[in-house]
């Protein structure tokens, strides 16, 4: 069993590393305001259609955005842009209408990149390419960022931090719960370990045929981490048969026909939930509840395998050495403790009681649903150190916080502001006086599409 375990761990990892993986944030939700816009740009104006990036220069050292030397560099890196493959157009704040693209003091200034798709279908090939395009013109008096979706999605590179803070939760959980069996502990994580690292291999696979955001893969490892420690935890039913007197082979058999088919059931009702987002419509969550459903699956199938075959090699060890040598001394040594004796009395005395308590605490805690703001981050989220905080960063400075999400206005009128080729579509982008995630954000959108434009 472990065999054959390890041979599709080295043959999934082997062929997604082969093929290779093609993540893509498509996002569409039908029937809104939102993507009417999309759509009749595509069909109007496929030029203004696909998603942009910003280029934002910050000068420093009494340099401005105007400077010989700095408008040369900016200058000749635009023009390396605008040749890297699937750049549509670029808006250089030096162009006739780019005076609006630098700031009032001439330190701050924002280029414009129009790919000819949407960023779900940009590569992460030329992506980068567009970074390094752009930071060419870096310089002692200049420094250059990047913000946009595209470039968000070529930052993103394997699990982050959060994986290994839940790698390391959970085994402080399991040391815990098995009383500081080290060999126990270790094994569940292993078991998990090999069905994750099989699953991101699949979820790389699928991303092939499928579109796949590339978050997939860091919510698929900390969900399958969340199941992989509940349903390896059945280990705690082998060792309770091992405390009494069981051999190891009955006792594992024990685990699995009793606590394996809780750890079944649970499985699957995991995997209809996540599976049911299919029903919600909207495209950007099937990709993310495929893989998450993908990664239970086979942590399912790996604890009810897998983790008992490797029971076979750990023998004694699965017990903490203090059990080991009570079992020696021939004391048995037992799992039931005196204070969840008490407790458990406790609650069956006091029955309504414990019930009226735990619910007034669920409700306590749930309070902040009422005041739950829905909607998306912006850059101002990311971490530190990238360039899409940089330049989220030097825009709201230099401009304001409402330049980090332009709004697109498009409708089939007559009036002035960018008209489509055909002349039947006109453009106009706004900025608003708030970031994107502010509610004064969410406020004037709803203006705009419930009064103003109406009128």
């Amino acid at each position: 069993m472990v065999a054959g375990w390890l041979l599709v761990l080295v043959a999934a990892v082997g062929l997604s590393r082969a093929v290779g993986a093609h993540f893509n944030s498509g996002f569409s939700l039908p029937n809104t305001d939102s993507q009417a816009a999309v759509t009749l740009l595509k069909a109007n104006f496929p030029a203004a259609a696909g998603d942009s990036d910003q280029i934002v220069i910050q000068t420093s050292h009494g340099a401005t955005v105007r400077s010989p030397a700095v408008k040369t560099a900016v200058s000749d890196a635009l023009t390396t842009v605008a040749r890297v493959p699937g750049v549509e157009a670029v808006a250089s704040p030096y162009s006739g209408a780019g005076a609006a693209q630098i700031s009032r003091d001439a330190t701050v200034a924002f280029a414009t990149v129009t790919w000819s798709t949407d960023a779900s279908k940009v590569t992460t090939s030329d992506a980068r390419r567009l970074i390094t395009a752009a930071e060419t013109a870096t310089g002692p008096d200049v420094s250059i960022s990047l913000g946009g979706q595209s470039i968000a999605d070529a930052q993103r590179s394997g699990v982050g931090l959060s994986v290994v803070v839940g790698v390391v939760a959970a085994l402080a959980i399991l040391l815990i719960v098995l009383g500081g069996a080290v060999w126990s502990s270790l094994l569940v994580l292993l078991s998990t370990m090999v069905a994750l690292l099989i699953g991101t291999s699949a979820i790389e696979l699928l991303s092939r045929v499928f579109d796949v955001p590339s978050a997939s893969t860091d919510l698929a490892v900390l969900i399958g981490l969340g199941v992989g420690v509940d349903y390896g935890l059945f280990i705690s039913r082998h060792r309770s048969g091992v405390k009494a007197g069981l051999s190891y082979e009955d006792a594992t058999a024990q685990a699995v026909n009793t606590s394996g088919r809780t750890v079944v059931f649970a499985g699957l009702t995991v995997c209809i939930a996540l599976l049911g987002q299919f029903a919600l419509g909207v495209n950007f969550l099937y990709g993310l509840s495929a893989s998450s459903a993908i990664a239970v699956a086979l942590t399912l199938a790996t604890s009810l395998t897998f983790l008992p075959a490797m029971l076979g090699f750990l023998g004694p060890k699965v017990l903490a050495r203090r059990e080991r040598r009570a079992l020696r001394d021939g004391a048995i040594p037992t799992d039931v403790s005196t204070f969840w004796s008490g407790w458990a009395r406790l609650v069956e005395g006091r029955r309504v009681l414990v019930v009226v308590g735990s619910l007034a605490a669920v409700v306590a805690l749930a309070l902040p649903i009422l005041s739950l703001r829905l909607g998306s981050s912006d850059a101002g989220t990311d971490p530190s150190g990238s360039t899409t905080r940089w330049a989220y960063t030097a825009l709201a400075e230099g401009f304001g916080p409402g330049f980090n999400g332009p709004l697109t206005l498009a409708g089939p009128v007559s009036s002035p502001a960018v008209t489509s080729p055909n002349g039947k579509v006109v453009l106009a982008t706004l900025y608003p006086g708030s970031s994107p995630q502010a509610k004064d954000t969410v406020a004037l959108v709803t203006t705009l599409r419930h009064r103003l434009i109406p009128r």
